[in-house]
Protein backbone atom coordinates (compact mmCIF):
# COMPACT_ATOMS: atom_id res chain seq x y z
CA UNK A 1 0.00 0.00 0.00
CA UNK A 2 1.75 3.80 -1.36
CA UNK A 3 1.51 6.31 1.69
CA UNK A 4 -1.31 8.44 2.27
CA UNK A 5 -1.28 11.68 0.37
CA UNK A 6 0.26 14.97 1.80
CA UNK A 7 -2.62 17.37 1.15
CA UNK A 8 -4.21 19.36 3.89
CA UNK A 9 -7.65 17.16 3.64
CA UNK A 10 -6.45 13.74 3.08
CA UNK A 11 -3.52 12.83 5.63
CA UNK A 12 -5.70 9.56 5.87
CA UNK A 13 -5.35 6.75 2.97
CA UNK A 14 -8.84 4.84 2.42
CA UNK A 15 -8.66 1.34 1.16
CA UNK A 16 -11.80 -0.98 0.51
CA UNK A 17 -14.43 1.41 1.35
CA UNK A 18 -15.00 4.74 1.30
CA UNK A 19 -15.86 5.67 4.90
CA UNK A 20 -13.56 8.73 6.66
CA UNK A 21 -11.71 7.28 9.42
CA UNK A 22 -14.24 9.20 12.21
CA UNK A 23 -17.08 6.96 10.65
CA UNK A 24 -14.94 4.20 11.19
CA UNK A 25 -14.59 4.88 15.17
CA UNK A 26 -18.53 5.60 15.40
CA UNK A 27 -19.71 2.74 13.27
CA UNK A 28 -19.27 -0.81 12.17
CA UNK A 29 -16.97 -0.79 9.62
CA UNK A 30 -17.03 -3.96 7.10
CA UNK A 31 -14.30 -6.71 8.19
CA UNK A 32 -10.80 -6.41 6.70
CA UNK A 33 -11.32 -2.21 5.84
CA UNK A 34 -7.72 -0.89 6.34
CA UNK A 35 -7.04 2.76 7.07
CA UNK A 36 -3.63 4.11 7.35
CA UNK A 37 -1.15 7.19 8.17
CA UNK A 38 2.45 7.72 8.25
CA UNK A 39 4.68 9.98 10.18
CA UNK A 40 8.26 10.07 11.46
CA UNK A 41 9.96 9.99 14.91
CA UNK A 42 13.79 10.47 16.06
CA UNK A 43 15.57 7.77 13.80
CA UNK A 44 12.09 5.80 13.08
CA UNK A 45 9.63 6.15 9.97
CA UNK A 46 5.74 4.92 11.52
CA UNK A 47 2.71 4.29 9.29
CA UNK A 48 -0.54 3.19 11.45
CA UNK A 49 -2.74 0.70 10.20
CA UNK A 50 -6.34 0.20 11.44
CA UNK A 51 -8.17 -3.02 10.43
CA UNK A 52 -11.82 -4.09 10.99
CA UNK A 53 -12.24 -7.63 12.74
CA UNK A 54 -15.27 -9.68 13.95
CA UNK A 55 -16.45 -8.58 17.51
CA UNK A 56 -17.08 -12.59 18.15
CA UNK A 57 -14.43 -14.75 15.61
CA UNK A 58 -15.84 -17.97 16.62
CA UNK A 59 -19.49 -16.65 15.21
CA UNK A 60 -18.04 -15.42 12.15
CA UNK A 61 -19.85 -12.18 14.11
CA UNK A 62 -21.10 -9.86 11.43
CA UNK A 63 -20.01 -6.56 14.02
CA UNK A 64 -16.81 -5.10 13.24
CA UNK A 65 -14.94 -3.48 15.65
CA UNK A 66 -11.05 -1.43 14.90
CA UNK A 67 -7.71 -3.22 15.78
CA UNK A 68 -4.37 -0.90 15.26
CA UNK A 69 -1.11 -1.90 14.57
CA UNK A 70 1.77 0.67 14.27
CA UNK A 71 4.16 -0.37 11.52
CA UNK A 72 7.98 0.65 12.65
CA UNK A 73 11.05 0.66 10.27
CA UNK A 74 14.00 3.03 10.44
CA UNK A 75 14.19 6.87 9.28
CA UNK A 76 16.31 5.53 6.04
CA UNK A 77 13.55 3.06 4.88
CA UNK A 78 10.67 5.30 5.43
CA UNK A 79 10.34 5.83 1.87
CA UNK A 80 10.61 2.63 0.67
CA UNK A 81 7.46 2.01 -1.22
CA UNK A 82 4.62 -0.94 0.27
CA UNK A 83 6.23 -3.15 -1.91
CA UNK A 84 9.67 -2.60 -1.57
CA UNK A 85 8.84 -3.04 2.74
CA UNK A 86 8.16 -6.45 1.46
CA UNK A 87 11.46 -7.72 1.40
CA UNK A 88 12.17 -6.57 4.91
CA UNK A 89 11.29 -9.59 7.60
CA UNK A 90 8.48 -9.01 9.52
CA UNK A 91 8.52 -8.52 13.64
CA UNK A 92 5.02 -8.21 15.47
CA UNK A 93 5.50 -7.46 19.05
CA UNK A 94 2.67 -8.29 21.53
CA UNK A 95 2.57 -6.70 25.27
CA UNK A 96 2.19 -7.49 28.45
CA UNK A 97 -0.98 -7.39 30.09
CA UNK A 98 -3.38 -8.17 29.47
CA UNK A 99 -5.38 -5.14 28.80
CA UNK A 100 -2.32 -2.92 27.81
CA UNK A 101 -1.60 -1.27 24.34
CA UNK A 102 1.74 -0.31 23.13
CA UNK A 103 3.58 2.60 23.97
CA UNK A 104 4.00 4.71 21.17
CA UNK A 105 7.54 4.65 19.99
CA UNK A 106 9.78 8.09 20.65
CA UNK A 107 13.03 7.11 19.07
CA UNK A 108 15.39 4.01 17.97
CA UNK A 109 16.05 2.31 20.90
CA UNK A 110 16.34 -0.18 23.48
CA UNK A 111 14.78 -3.56 22.14
CA UNK A 112 12.65 -1.49 19.01
CA UNK A 113 16.08 -0.51 18.15
CA UNK A 114 17.96 -3.58 17.88
CA UNK A 115 15.09 -5.10 16.12
CA UNK A 116 14.27 -2.20 13.34
CA UNK A 117 17.90 -2.86 12.01
CA UNK A 118 16.95 -5.56 9.88
CA UNK A 119 13.33 -5.59 10.36
CA UNK A 120 9.92 -4.21 9.98
CA UNK A 121 8.24 -4.47 13.53
CA UNK A 122 4.65 -4.14 14.08
CA UNK A 123 3.02 -2.78 17.22
CA UNK A 124 -0.35 -4.02 18.45
CA UNK A 125 -2.80 -2.33 20.13
CA UNK A 126 -3.88 -5.38 21.62
CA UNK A 127 -8.23 -5.37 20.81
CA UNK A 128 -10.29 -3.06 23.53
CA UNK A 129 -7.11 -1.34 23.93
CA UNK A 130 -5.21 2.11 23.28
CA UNK A 131 -6.38 2.93 19.54
CA UNK A 132 -8.19 -0.63 19.40
CA UNK A 133 -11.58 0.31 20.25
CA UNK A 134 -10.39 0.76 23.97
CA UNK A 135 -14.13 2.58 24.24
CA UNK A 136 -15.99 -1.06 23.82
CA UNK A 137 -15.23 -2.27 26.81
CA UNK A 138 -16.43 0.30 28.67
CA UNK A 139 -19.88 -0.05 30.12
CA UNK A 140 -21.67 3.17 31.25
CA UNK A 141 -24.26 4.29 33.66
CA UNK A 142 -28.00 3.19 32.43
CA UNK A 143 -30.37 6.18 32.17
CA UNK A 144 -33.12 4.90 30.61
CA UNK A 145 -36.14 3.10 32.94
CA UNK A 146 -35.56 -0.77 32.41
CA UNK A 147 -34.12 -0.80 36.02
CA UNK A 148 -30.72 -1.74 35.14
CA UNK A 149 -27.60 0.04 36.56
CA UNK A 150 -25.55 -0.50 33.28
CA UNK A 151 -26.02 0.22 29.91
CA UNK A 152 -25.93 -3.14 27.23
CA UNK A 153 -22.31 -3.66 25.32
CA UNK A 154 -22.24 -2.21 21.57
CA UNK A 155 -23.98 -3.96 19.36
CA UNK A 156 -26.04 -6.43 21.86
CA UNK A 157 -29.78 -7.08 20.91
CA UNK A 158 -30.74 -9.65 23.40
CA UNK A 159 -32.04 -7.27 25.81
CA UNK A 160 -33.35 -10.51 28.30
CA UNK A 161 -30.08 -11.12 29.80
CA UNK A 162 -28.96 -8.65 32.37
CA UNK A 163 -26.04 -6.18 31.11
CA UNK A 164 -23.79 -7.62 33.96
CA UNK A 165 -24.66 -11.09 31.97
CA UNK A 166 -24.40 -9.62 28.79
CA UNK A 167 -21.20 -7.80 29.40
CA UNK A 168 -19.45 -10.83 30.53
CA UNK A 169 -20.27 -12.57 27.54
CA UNK A 170 -18.79 -9.56 25.57
CA UNK A 171 -16.06 -9.22 27.52
CA UNK A 172 -14.86 -12.76 26.79
CA UNK A 173 -14.04 -12.16 23.48
CA UNK A 174 -10.78 -10.32 24.44
CA UNK A 175 -8.27 -13.12 25.33
CA UNK A 176 -5.59 -14.32 23.65
CA UNK A 177 -7.33 -16.57 21.07
CA UNK A 178 -9.30 -13.73 20.03
CA UNK A 179 -6.41 -11.84 19.82
CA UNK A 180 -4.40 -14.67 17.93
CA UNK A 181 -7.06 -14.21 15.33
CA UNK A 182 -6.78 -10.66 15.18
CA UNK A 183 -3.21 -10.51 14.39
CA UNK A 184 -3.83 -13.47 11.82
CA UNK A 185 -6.32 -11.71 9.86
CA UNK A 186 -4.05 -8.62 9.77
CA UNK A 187 -1.07 -10.66 8.38
CA UNK A 188 -3.08 -12.62 6.03
CA UNK A 189 -4.19 -8.76 4.51
CA UNK A 190 -1.10 -6.78 4.92
CA UNK A 191 1.75 -8.93 4.53
CA UNK A 192 0.23 -12.34 2.55
CA UNK A 193 -1.12 -15.75 2.96
CA UNK A 194 2.13 -17.01 2.83
CA UNK A 195 4.74 -14.62 4.26
CA UNK A 196 4.98 -15.64 8.42
CA UNK A 197 6.65 -13.03 10.86
CA UNK A 198 8.62 -13.33 13.90
CA UNK A 199 6.76 -12.77 16.75
CA UNK A 200 7.97 -11.20 20.29
CA UNK A 201 6.30 -11.58 23.48
CA UNK A 202 6.63 -9.51 26.76
CA UNK A 203 4.73 -11.54 29.91
CA UNK A 204 1.58 -11.84 28.74
CA UNK A 205 2.37 -11.39 24.96
CA UNK A 206 4.33 -14.66 25.45
CA UNK A 207 1.03 -16.19 27.16
CA UNK A 208 -0.49 -14.98 23.14
CA UNK A 209 2.54 -16.32 21.33
CA UNK A 210 2.06 -19.62 23.06
CA UNK A 211 -1.76 -19.80 21.94
CA UNK A 212 -0.48 -18.53 18.51
CA UNK A 213 1.94 -21.66 18.26
CA UNK A 214 -1.32 -24.23 19.34
CA UNK A 215 -3.31 -22.62 17.10
CA UNK A 216 -1.59 -20.76 14.39
CA UNK A 217 1.93 -21.72 14.01
CA UNK A 218 1.42 -21.60 9.93
CA UNK A 219 1.62 -17.88 9.88
CA UNK A 220 4.64 -18.09 12.39
CA UNK A 221 8.52 -18.05 11.47
CA UNK A 222 10.20 -17.94 14.83
CA UNK A 223 9.18 -16.92 18.55
CA UNK A 224 10.42 -14.83 21.07
CA UNK A 225 9.29 -14.87 24.38
CA UNK A 226 10.30 -12.60 27.32
CA UNK A 227 9.04 -13.55 30.91
CA UNK A 228 6.20 -14.83 29.15
CA UNK A 229 5.78 -18.39 29.28
CA UNK A 230 2.17 -19.15 30.98
CA UNK A 231 2.27 -21.48 33.87
CA UNK A 232 0.49 -25.19 33.83
CA UNK A 233 -0.96 -25.32 30.77
CA UNK A 234 -2.59 -28.38 30.56
CA UNK A 235 -4.65 -27.41 33.50
CA UNK A 236 -8.15 -26.10 32.59
CA UNK A 237 -8.23 -23.45 35.65
CA UNK A 238 -4.57 -23.12 36.06
CA UNK A 239 -4.99 -19.63 38.24
CA UNK A 240 -5.10 -21.19 41.51
CA UNK A 241 -1.90 -23.31 41.44
CA UNK A 242 -0.23 -20.70 39.41
CA UNK A 243 -0.87 -18.28 42.54
CA UNK A 244 -0.16 -20.35 44.99
CA UNK A 245 4.10 -20.37 43.54
CA UNK A 246 3.54 -16.99 43.16
CA UNK A 247 2.56 -15.94 46.66
CA UNK A 248 5.70 -17.24 47.57
CA UNK A 249 7.44 -14.76 45.01
CA UNK A 250 5.69 -12.49 46.51
CA UNK A 251 7.04 -12.62 50.14
CA UNK A 252 10.87 -12.98 49.24
CA UNK A 253 9.88 -9.54 47.47
CA UNK A 254 7.87 -8.29 50.48
CA UNK A 255 11.52 -9.47 52.66
CA UNK A 256 13.54 -7.92 50.14
CA UNK A 257 12.06 -4.67 50.56
CA UNK A 258 11.99 -4.42 54.58
CA UNK A 259 15.51 -5.22 54.15
CA UNK A 260 16.30 -1.96 51.74
CA UNK A 261 13.90 0.26 53.51
CA UNK A 262 13.17 -0.92 57.35
CA UNK A 263 11.81 2.61 58.33
CA UNK A 264 8.76 1.89 56.28
CA UNK A 265 8.08 -0.88 58.29
CA UNK A 266 6.76 1.53 61.11
CA UNK A 267 5.45 3.61 58.55
CA UNK A 268 3.51 0.75 57.15
CA UNK A 269 2.33 0.05 60.89
CA UNK A 270 1.33 3.53 61.46
CA UNK A 271 -0.68 3.76 58.39
CA UNK A 272 -2.34 0.72 59.50
CA UNK A 273 -3.24 1.57 62.32
CA UNK A 274 -4.69 4.91 61.54
CA UNK A 275 -6.84 2.88 59.13
CA UNK A 276 -8.06 0.82 62.21
CA UNK A 277 -8.65 4.15 64.27
CA UNK A 278 -10.73 5.74 61.77
CA UNK A 279 -12.14 3.15 59.27
CA UNK A 280 -11.02 3.57 55.28
CA UNK A 281 -10.53 7.34 54.30
CA UNK A 282 -11.90 8.37 50.99
CA UNK A 283 -9.17 9.85 48.69
CA UNK A 284 -9.27 12.55 46.22
CA UNK A 285 -10.66 10.97 43.19
CA UNK A 286 -13.69 8.92 45.12
CA UNK A 287 -11.58 5.50 46.07
CA UNK A 288 -11.67 4.13 48.91
CA UNK A 289 -8.08 3.70 50.95
CA UNK A 290 -8.26 0.38 52.74
CA UNK A 291 -6.20 -2.01 53.98
CA UNK A 292 -5.93 -3.83 50.78
CA UNK A 293 -5.56 -0.93 48.70
CA UNK A 294 -2.03 -0.34 50.72
CA UNK A 295 -1.49 -4.12 50.31
CA UNK A 296 -2.00 -3.49 46.80
CA UNK A 297 0.55 -0.79 46.41
CA UNK A 298 2.98 -3.79 46.07
CA UNK A 299 0.93 -4.33 43.08
CA UNK A 300 2.55 -2.52 40.01
CA UNK A 301 6.12 -1.63 42.38
CA UNK A 302 7.26 -4.70 43.69
CA UNK A 303 9.15 -7.33 41.45
CA UNK A 304 10.39 -4.66 38.49
CA UNK A 305 13.54 -2.76 37.84
CA UNK A 306 13.42 0.81 40.21
CA UNK A 307 9.48 -0.53 41.68
CA UNK A 308 10.81 -0.42 45.01
CA UNK A 309 12.08 2.60 44.99
CA UNK A 310 9.06 3.80 43.51
CA UNK A 311 7.02 2.49 46.46
CA UNK A 312 9.65 3.63 49.35
CA UNK A 313 9.13 7.15 47.62
CA UNK A 314 5.06 7.08 48.36
CA UNK A 315 5.52 5.28 51.36
CA UNK A 316 8.05 8.34 52.87
CA UNK A 317 4.83 10.56 53.23
CA UNK A 318 3.62 8.50 55.52
CA UNK A 319 3.55 10.64 59.04
CA UNK A 320 4.05 8.40 62.27
CA UNK A 321 2.52 9.63 65.75
CA UNK A 322 3.59 8.90 68.29
CA UNK A 323 2.46 8.44 72.05
CA UNK A 324 4.67 7.61 75.11
CA UNK A 325 6.79 5.92 72.26
CA UNK A 326 4.11 3.73 71.06
CA UNK A 327 3.14 4.53 67.21
CA UNK A 328 -0.61 5.46 67.79
CA UNK A 329 -1.59 6.42 63.94
CA UNK A 330 -0.42 8.23 60.54
CA UNK A 331 -0.71 11.38 59.61
CA UNK A 332 -1.53 10.70 55.64
CA UNK A 333 -1.03 14.29 53.46
CA UNK A 334 -2.80 14.74 50.15
CA UNK A 335 0.36 14.11 48.53
CA UNK A 336 0.53 10.34 50.13
CA UNK A 337 -3.32 10.13 49.25
CA UNK A 338 -2.65 11.22 45.47
CA UNK A 339 0.13 9.14 44.80
CA UNK A 340 -1.91 6.03 46.12
CA UNK A 341 -4.52 6.88 43.53
CA UNK A 342 -1.94 7.43 41.00
CA UNK A 343 -0.73 3.99 41.27
CA UNK A 344 -4.30 2.48 40.15
CA UNK A 345 -5.11 5.37 37.57
CA UNK A 346 -4.11 2.96 34.86
CA UNK A 347 -7.41 1.15 35.17
CA UNK A 348 -8.92 4.53 33.96
CA UNK A 349 -7.94 3.64 30.43
CA UNK A 350 -7.15 -0.16 31.16
CA UNK A 351 -9.63 -1.98 32.58
CA UNK A 352 -9.46 -4.93 31.10
CA UNK A 353 -6.28 -5.87 32.91
CA UNK A 354 -8.38 -6.45 36.30
CA UNK A 355 -11.29 -7.98 34.58
CA UNK A 356 -9.49 -10.39 33.07
CA UNK A 357 -6.35 -10.78 34.74
CA UNK A 358 -7.94 -14.46 35.91
CA UNK A 359 -9.84 -15.19 32.72
CA UNK A 360 -6.51 -15.57 31.02
CA UNK A 361 -6.25 -18.60 32.90
CA UNK A 362 -9.35 -20.34 32.08
CA UNK A 363 -8.79 -23.19 29.40
CA UNK A 364 -11.59 -25.23 30.24
CA UNK A 365 -13.08 -24.22 33.31
CA UNK A 366 -13.61 -21.68 35.31
CA UNK A 367 -10.57 -19.76 37.06
CA UNK A 368 -12.25 -16.93 39.03
CA UNK A 369 -11.70 -15.77 42.08
CA UNK A 370 -8.66 -17.35 42.25
CA UNK A 371 -6.28 -14.40 44.00
CA UNK A 372 -9.02 -14.05 47.15
CA UNK A 373 -8.71 -18.50 47.59
CA UNK A 374 -5.00 -18.75 47.98
CA UNK A 375 -4.84 -15.20 49.70
CA UNK A 376 -7.18 -16.85 52.23
CA UNK A 377 -5.77 -20.17 52.30
CA UNK A 378 -2.63 -19.13 52.97
CA UNK A 379 -3.22 -16.72 55.69
CA UNK A 380 -6.10 -17.44 57.01
CA UNK A 381 -7.61 -14.01 57.58
CA UNK A 382 -9.17 -11.79 54.04
CA UNK A 383 -7.16 -9.05 52.78
CA UNK A 384 -8.52 -6.46 55.51
CA UNK A 385 -6.39 -8.64 58.51
CA UNK A 386 -3.59 -6.92 60.36
CA UNK A 387 -0.55 -5.91 59.68
CA UNK A 388 0.43 -7.55 63.05
CA UNK A 389 3.34 -5.43 65.44
CA UNK A 390 6.22 -4.47 63.42
CA UNK A 391 8.53 -6.84 64.90
CA UNK A 392 6.41 -9.37 62.89
CA UNK A 393 8.52 -10.96 60.40
CA UNK A 394 5.51 -13.56 59.56
CA UNK A 395 3.59 -10.15 58.74
CA UNK A 396 5.90 -8.54 57.28
CA UNK A 397 6.16 -11.00 54.61
CA UNK A 398 2.96 -9.96 53.34
CA UNK A 399 2.53 -6.84 53.78
CA UNK A 400 2.65 -6.02 49.73
CA UNK A 401 0.08 -8.33 47.51
CA UNK A 402 1.73 -8.82 44.08
CA UNK A 403 0.26 -8.49 40.76
CA UNK A 404 -3.10 -10.33 41.71
CA UNK A 405 -6.41 -8.59 41.19
CA UNK A 406 -8.80 -9.12 44.28
CA UNK A 407 -11.99 -8.82 44.68
CA UNK A 408 -11.68 -5.57 46.97
CA UNK A 409 -10.51 -3.82 43.86
CA UNK A 410 -13.89 -3.75 42.28
CA UNK A 411 -15.04 -2.06 45.30
CA UNK A 412 -11.89 0.41 46.26
CA UNK A 413 -10.89 1.34 42.96
CA UNK A 414 -13.46 4.35 41.31
CA UNK A 415 -12.61 2.77 38.31
CA UNK A 416 -13.57 -0.65 38.25
CA UNK A 417 -16.69 -0.57 40.49
CA UNK A 418 -18.92 -0.62 37.40
CA UNK A 419 -17.26 -4.33 36.62
CA UNK A 420 -17.98 -5.79 40.15
CA UNK A 421 -21.58 -7.25 39.08
CA UNK A 422 -19.89 -8.42 35.27
CA UNK A 423 -16.55 -9.84 37.54
CA UNK A 424 -19.55 -12.10 39.68
CA UNK A 425 -21.47 -13.36 36.50
CA UNK A 426 -17.62 -14.23 35.03
CA UNK A 427 -16.75 -16.16 37.85
CA UNK A 428 -20.46 -18.11 37.84
CA UNK A 429 -20.22 -18.55 33.99
CA UNK A 430 -19.07 -22.30 33.66
CA UNK A 431 -18.55 -21.95 29.94
CA UNK A 432 -15.03 -21.39 29.16
CA UNK A 433 -13.63 -23.73 25.85
CA UNK A 434 -10.10 -25.01 26.02
CA UNK A 435 -9.25 -22.63 23.30
CA UNK A 436 -5.82 -21.20 25.13
CA UNK A 437 -3.30 -23.54 24.36
CA UNK A 438 -3.05 -27.18 22.79
CA UNK A 439 -0.61 -29.17 24.53
CA UNK A 440 -0.66 -31.86 21.95
CA UNK A 441 -0.17 -29.56 19.09
CA UNK A 442 3.23 -27.60 21.16
CA UNK A 443 4.41 -31.20 21.55
CA UNK A 444 4.88 -31.34 17.71
CA UNK A 445 6.35 -27.89 17.21
CA UNK A 446 8.27 -26.88 14.27
CA UNK A 447 8.62 -23.02 15.01
CA UNK A 448 12.00 -22.36 16.48
CA UNK A 449 10.88 -20.90 20.02
CA UNK A 450 13.49 -18.92 22.25
CA UNK A 451 12.68 -17.74 25.93
CA UNK A 452 13.95 -15.27 28.46
CA UNK A 453 12.60 -16.78 31.85
CA UNK A 454 14.33 -14.59 34.98
CA UNK A 455 14.53 -17.07 38.22
CA UNK A 456 13.47 -14.33 40.39
CA UNK A 457 10.22 -13.62 38.75
CA UNK A 458 7.60 -12.07 40.66
CA UNK A 459 4.54 -12.27 37.85
CA UNK A 460 5.54 -15.56 35.85
CA UNK A 461 7.16 -18.65 38.52
CA UNK A 462 10.46 -19.37 37.18
CA UNK A 463 9.42 -22.94 38.10
CA UNK A 464 6.56 -23.65 36.20
CA UNK A 465 7.64 -21.47 33.54
CA UNK A 466 10.53 -24.30 33.23
CA UNK A 467 7.70 -26.51 33.02
CA UNK A 468 6.07 -25.46 30.09
CA UNK A 469 9.47 -24.19 28.07
CA UNK A 470 9.74 -28.80 27.93
CA UNK A 471 6.30 -28.85 27.23
CA UNK A 472 7.24 -26.95 23.62
CA UNK A 473 9.21 -29.47 21.56
CA UNK A 474 12.77 -26.82 19.99
CA UNK A 475 11.64 -24.62 22.81
CA UNK A 476 15.54 -23.12 24.25
CA UNK A 477 15.72 -21.48 27.29
CA UNK A 478 18.03 -18.37 28.53
CA UNK A 479 17.23 -18.52 32.38
CA UNK A 480 18.81 -15.54 33.83
CA UNK A 481 18.49 -13.65 37.65
CA UNK A 482 20.30 -10.74 35.79
CA UNK A 483 16.71 -8.77 35.22
CA UNK A 484 13.57 -8.55 36.97
CA UNK A 485 10.04 -9.60 34.96
CA UNK A 486 10.89 -5.88 32.82
CA UNK A 487 13.95 -6.98 31.56
CA UNK A 488 12.74 -6.34 28.12
CA UNK A 489 12.48 -2.68 29.48
CA UNK A 490 16.09 -2.36 31.15
CA UNK A 491 18.39 -4.34 28.91
CA UNK A 492 15.90 -4.97 25.42
CA UNK A 493 18.54 -4.80 22.57
CA UNK A 494 20.53 -7.30 24.37
CA UNK A 495 17.68 -9.54 25.17
CA UNK A 496 16.42 -9.87 21.40
CA UNK A 497 19.91 -10.38 20.64
CA UNK A 498 20.09 -13.56 22.68
CA UNK A 499 16.79 -14.73 22.17
CA UNK A 500 17.23 -13.91 18.24
CA UNK A 501 21.04 -15.75 18.14
CA UNK A 502 19.15 -19.16 20.12
CA UNK A 503 16.24 -19.30 17.13
CA UNK A 504 18.46 -19.12 14.38
CA UNK A 505 21.10 -21.24 15.84
CA UNK A 506 23.96 -18.71 15.66
CA UNK A 507 24.48 -20.21 19.59
CA UNK A 508 23.99 -23.48 18.81
CA UNK A 509 22.68 -25.52 21.19
CA UNK A 510 25.72 -26.97 23.78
Amino acid sequence: MTSPARSSNSRVKRAKTAQSSADVVASAPEVGALYTEDYRVKGLHVRDHFIAVPVCHARGDSNAMRVFFREVVTAARGKLTSEERKSLPAVLFLQGGPGFECAGPLEASGWLGEMVKEHRVFLMDQRGTGRSDSEIVHPTLNRDASGHPLSYPRHWTDKNTSPAKAWAVHLKNFRADSIVKDAELFRKTVLGEDVKWTLLGQSFGGFCITTYLSFAPEGVKEALLTGGLPPLIDEPASALNAYRKLFERVQTQNRKYFERFPYDVDRLYALYVQLQNEGPRILPGGGLLTVPLVRALGFSNLGTAQGMERLHYIMQYVEIHYADEEIVGAHLPHKFLIEVENSFRHFETNPLYAVLHEAIYCNGACAIGAADQVWLERVGEDLYSAFGEPESDDSLRRAFTGECVYSSFFEDIPSLRPFKAIVQELKKDKDWPKVLYDTEQLAKNTVPVACASYVEDMFVDFDLASETAAKIRGARVWSTSEYMHSGIREDGARIVQKLLSFVRDEDPIR
